[in-house]
């Protein structure tokens, strides 16, 4: 059986197409001036956007491994994205703003 064909190239193409709605979705939306860059909130808003679309990939990414029998490897890719975001988490939150 062919794994790639039917884990791999449909994870390619969500988010390859996906990523380019997304990307193409934020550029107009920055174009537009409805996403202000020069205001706090808006920037803490971009890069939750950002943060998860990529936690949703590896997510997905990590239980397509252990799908396919890879399970030591989906474990630390899962394991470093949760370690990564209660980090991530807890310096947004404990952040002072100026």
């Amino acid at each position: 059986m062919d794994y790639f064909s039917h884990s791999w190239l449909p994870f390619m193409y969500l988010y390859g197409l996906g990523g380019l709605l997304f990307i193409s979705g934020i550029f107009i939306t920055i174009r537009s001036g409805s996403l202000n860059l020069d205001s706090i909130s808006h920037w803490r808003w971009f890069w939750t956007l950002i943060f998860g679309l990529v936690w949703y990939m590896s997510i997905h990414a990590s239980l397509t491994l252990a799908a396919l029998g890879f399970v030591n490897f989906a474990f630390i890719i899962m394991a470093s994205v949760i370690l990564v975001s209660s980090f991530a988490t807890y310096w947004i939150i404990n952040r002072k703003v100026i």
